[in-house]
């Protein structure tokens, strides 16, 4: 006859049966099911999941979660790697890897850890990962011939404990300096949450610090011209204050915008905050929590922050106002009321801020309603956000989609003449309004070749600072998606990019050496990069921020054969170099 074992789970799960046939008893059918859901509820959140440490240094922050980046909220933690590459990284619980993704641009090297309680963890800008994840990895890379890969596995490919060594920290991607970034997601919706909820060691002993405010009258205030920014005021207590003075702004509709820096300790990185509460002489103006980042609505930062003042200020700085048109919902929740200064008192402001550790901190500013009301330029342009709008140009078109703007804006349209032997050049509005989708810029190709249009390129900036957007042609005409306004233009490219030998290395004993190489591209970017030894492709790193290119040389010491090396380069227009060199 069997036996079964008694554990304490089995313990509990009789209990809570036991528990239920007693009630039952005295229940009828339906209230004993609410008597059970509920009671099954409770002891499913008695069962918290919990992350260790990636690494084992004291946790320091150089970037918080939900923090206000220049394109988008920060979807985990930035911990600091003693500035230096090559930390071992630990997996944060049980788990499968479920997704390694590697990429020049991003994350880098990333790896997804699924758990069973629902959660993934993600590492990112790594150096390298585990033997075991490396071999498995290599097949992936020679499989796509690439280095950019992304990877889906499924469980129970590759098994991770909490604790378990899995890879190294490094600096790879879009990373600006040495540092692991971590995340935790809901496995179900992807929504990224604070890791801190999960009992990540972070220590956080300082409070938010209000640096300084900033008002104005209507949203418009730097709309026309990025010049017209608004006037920055001080607190009657904190950081910098030499002055209790109010800030004088135009009559009007009120509008504010906050600066806050949020430390975790002394020397660490500038955070962000997780809520904030503005008080005008006393009355709740405007409230904002962040409860997630989902990565669908992440640009919505954009409209999240004051129009213009985050391209130019220094700081986290927050509007304390709803758009009138926003994609955060369940992401972020906000409530905000409508006030007009028409008079000439002076009107307090009280800031409310607490962090994600729930520190809080709390300033007093003042203004009043002194300036005349500026003028708006005759021929500026009215574009609603929520509807589309069609501005034609003398060379094309602009089109703003519904959900390109997170508010109304009046911009100008300026379309300088130059020499008919140039393209024609195009500014809307400026780079400091802020938009959620992109606005298509079209231009019409009716004076260009066949073959020069195979070449033709979207320019953004201005003539100091012009980067490539890209575009595609259609019929007589390019058309490109531009997430921001500004200067505008096109230009064929037929440049071929350029690639520079760096340096070569051979280890002194049997093992696999290595060639660097610098490339580059003026113009419509690179496209791809492919090396080979004697017609095969071999593996090789990009470090797109460095122009950085590194290919493994398979050659053993003992042959003695000449082996011959490619490293072809193309860029998007099509525009190819190839580098060529035998070695022995």
């Amino acid at each position: 006859m069997a036996v079964n074992k008694i554990t304490p789970a089995n313990r509990i799960e009789g209990f809570f049966y036991a528990l239920c046939s007693m009630v039952f008893s005295n229940l009828n059918s339906s209230r004993f099911l609410i008597f059970i859901f509920c009671l099954s509820a409770t002891f499913a959140q008695g069962q918290k999941w919990t992350c260790s440490s990636p690494l084992d240094i004291p946790l320091e922050l150089a970037g918080s979660f939900a923090e206000i980046r220049s394109n988008h909220f920060h979807s985990g933690m930035d911990l600091r790697t003693e500035q230096r590459e090559g930390l071992p990284v630990y997996c944060a619980a049980d788990g499968y890897v479920s997704r390694i993704k590697i990429s020049p641009y991003g994350y880098g090297k990333a790896i997804y850890v699924t758990h069973p309680e629902g959660y993934v963890t993600v590492y990112a800008h790594l150096q390298k990962f585990n033997q075991e994840i490396d071999s498995l990895l290599r097949l992936q890379h020679k499989l796509k011939e690439s280095y950019e890969v992304d990877w889906f596995l499924k469980e129970g490919q590759i098994n991770l404990k909490r604790g378990q060594h899995m890879a190294w920290s490094g600096n790879s991607g879009g990373s600006g300096g040495p540092h692991l970034h971590f995340e935790v997601r809901d496995s179900r919706t992807e929504q990224c949450l604070d890791p801190m909820r999960f009992g990540l060691p972070v220590r956080d002993t300082l409070a938010p610090i209000f640096e300084s405010f900033s008002a104005w009258s209507g949203f418009e205030a730097s709309e026309i011209s990025p010049n017209e920014l608004p006037a920055i005021g001080h607190f009657v207590s904190g950081r910098g204050a030499s002055d209790t003075l109010p800030l004088e702004i135009q009559p009007g509709k009120l509008e504010l915008a906050v600066s806050i820096v949020d430390r975790y300790l002394t020397g660490s990185g500038d955070c962000g905050v997780k809520a904030l509460r503005v008080f005008v002489d006393g009355s709740l103006f405007y409230r904002m929590d962040i409860r997630s980042v989902n990565f669908n609505t992440t640009k919505a930062v954009n409209g999240f922050v004051p129009l213009g003042i985050y391209k130019s200020k220094s700081g986290q700085w927050y509007r304390c106002s709803v758009p009138k048109q926003t994609p955060l919902k369940e992401e972020v929740s906000m409530y905000s009321s409508s006030i007009y200064l028409n008079d000439s008192l002076i009107h307090s402001i009280r800031f409310e801020t607490e962090d994600w550790k729930g520190n809080v901190a709390t300033a007093v500013g003042f203004v009043k309603a002194v300036q005349p009301e500026a003028a708006t330029p005759a021929n500026a342009i009215a574009v609603s956000a929520g509807e589309e709008k069609i501005i034609s140009t003398r060379s094309g078109k602009i089109v703003f989609q519904k959900e390109s703007l997170f508010d109304d804006i009046k911009v100008l349209l300026l379309e300088p003449v130059f020499d008919s032997l140039m393209p024609p050049v195009v500014e809307i509005g400026h780079e400091g309004i802020a938009l959620f989708s992109p606005v298509k810029i079209q231009f019409d190709l009716n004076s260009m070749t066949p073959e020069q249009r195979k070449k033709v390129v979207v320019l953004h900036g201005n003539a100091s600072k012009r980067k490539s957007i890209g575009g595609s042609v259609e019929g007589n005409a390019v058309v490109a998606s531009a997430s921001s306004l500004g200067t505008f233009t096109y230009a064929s490219d037929w440049d071929i990019p350029v690639v520079e030998f760096v340096e070569q290395f051979f280890p002194e004993s049997d093992f696999v050496g290595s060639v660097k190489f610098r490339v580059s591209d003026a113009l419509s970017g690179i496209e791809s990069i492919r090396p080979e030894l004697d017609g095969a492709w071999i593996y090789y790193e990009y470090d797109a921020k460095n122009n950085s290119v590194t290919v493994e040389l398979p050659l053993s010491l003992a042959d003695d054969q000449p082996h011959e090396f490619s490293l072809k380069v193309k860029d998007k227009c099509g525009n190819e170099t190839v580098y060529r060199k035998t070695f022995n």
